[in-house]
C-alpha cells in the first residue's frame, strides 16, 4: 500500500490532484488507514498513471476518466504511455523568431497552426505556456526588447479575448469573477483560465489587470459572484492578492475566494497542476450539490 504522498512523488501530481480525480471521477477508491490517511494499491497507481498520460496527451480529465472506466483504455503503464502529444504543433521559437523583425505574418501563423492542431486547454497548457518561458528568459537576458516581448504579448492576448468571446456568456448557472491582484499586470494566464471557465459552462466576468482593492470589493457587492479567483501571476503579488482575499472576505464572507498563479498560497490556491485541471475543478466544485468549495471562508 502506499500513501498519497509517495504516489505524488511517483506520478508527479500534486496531492490535491490526487484527491481531485478520486472525489470527481471515482476512478481509484483508496482504503484509509487507522488515522485516516489515503492508502493507495498498485491497482490504483496504475490508473491514475493511464489518466495522468491521457491528460498529458491532451485529453480533457473528464473525458480520459471516462475512457478508464468504461474500459476503452487499459489502466497500465505499458499501454497509456503510447498516447501522442498531437502532431502539427509549431517550434516555439517561431514565436521568439517572428518577433525579432517584427513579423506581424509570421506570429499569426505561428499562433494559426498552434490553435489549429489541438484543443485549446492543450495548446494553453502545453504549448503556449511552456512557449513563454524562453520569451521571458530572452527578454531577461537582453536578447529580446521589451517592444519584441509586448509584439508577442499583444498578439496572444488578441487570440485569447477571441476565444473568451467566443466561448459565450452563460445566461444562467454558477458565477465566477476573476481578475489581477494590484499590481499584477501579467495577464495572459489569467484571462486563459477566464477562457476556460466559461468553455466548462460557467458565467464569469472578467475584470483584468492591476485592479485595486476597493475596486475587487465593490464588483464583488454588485455582481455577488459565486466564486472569486485572483490572479498573482508572480511571487512578489502574494502579499497584495492576500489583501484582496482579506477585504472580500470582510465584504462577502460567503462569496469563495482563490488565487490563481505563482503568488498563490497553499490554502489560497485552487487544485490542479494546469489551468485546465484548475479550471474544470472549480466548475465541478461550484456545481456539485453541498459542496463547500471556500477554504478561506
Amino acid at each position: 500500500m502506499h500513501t498519497v504522498r509517495w504516489v505524488s512523488q511517483q506520478l508527479g501530481l500534486s496531492p490535491g490532484t490526487l484527491r481531485a480525480w478520486e472525489q470527481r471521477y471515482g476512478i481509484v477508491h483508496p482504503t484509509r488507514s487507522e488515522g485516516g490517511y489515503r492508502l493507495y494499491d498498485d491497482s490504483d497507481l496504475e490508473t491514475l498513471q493511464a489518466m495522468a498520460d491521457l491528460v498529458a496527451a491532451g485529453m480533457q480529465p473528464a473525458q480520459a476518466a471516462e475512457q478508464i472506466r468504461s474500459g476503452r483504455v487499459s489502466p497500465s503503464r505499458e499501454t497509456t504511455r503510447t498516447a501522442d502529444a498531437p502532431s502539427g504543433l509549431p517550434d516555439p521559437a517561431a514565436l521568439i523568431a517572428a518577433s525579432r523583425s517584427y513579423d506581424a505574418r509570421a506570429l499569426e501563423e505561428t499562433l494559426d497552426a498552434a490553435f489549429a492542431a489541438a484543443g485549446f486547454e492543450y495548446v494553453i497548457d502545453q504549448w503556449l505556456m511552456a512557449a513563454l518561458v524562453p520569451v521571458g528568459q530572452a527578454w531577461a537576458a537582453g536578447h529580446l526588447d521589451i517592444a519584441q516581448e509586448h509584439f508577442i504579448s499583444a498578439a496572444v492576448m488578441r487570440r485569447l479575448t477571441a476565444a473568451f468571446a467566443a466561448a459565450g456568456h452563460a445566461r444562467g448557472g454558477r458565477h465566477v469573477v476573476t481578475g489581477l491582484a494590484p499590481g499584477s499586470t501579467h495577464e495572459i494566464a489569467t484571462l486563459a483560465f477566464a477562457t476556460m471557465l466559461r468553455r466548462a459552462g460557467l458565467r464569469v466576468t472578467y475584470l483584468g489587470p492591476d485592479l485595486p482593492g476597493p475596486s475587487w470589493v465593490q464588483a464583488v457587492q454588485t455582481i455577488h459572484p459565486d466564486a472569486v479567483v485572483i490572479g498573482a501571476s508572480r511571487t512578489i503579488d502574494s502579499g497584495a492578492a492576500t489583501d484582496i482575499v482579506q477585504a472580500i472576505r470582510e465584504a462577502a464572507p460567503r462569496t469563495a475566494v482563490y488565487v490563481g498563479g505563482p503568488g498563490a498560497s497553499p490554502e489560497q490556491a485552487l487544485v490542479g497542476t494546469t489551468l485546465a485541471e484548475a479550471a474544470n475543478w472549480l466548475a465541478d466544485t461550484l456545481t456539485t450539490p453541498h459542496a463547500h468549495p471556500n477554504p478561506l471562508g
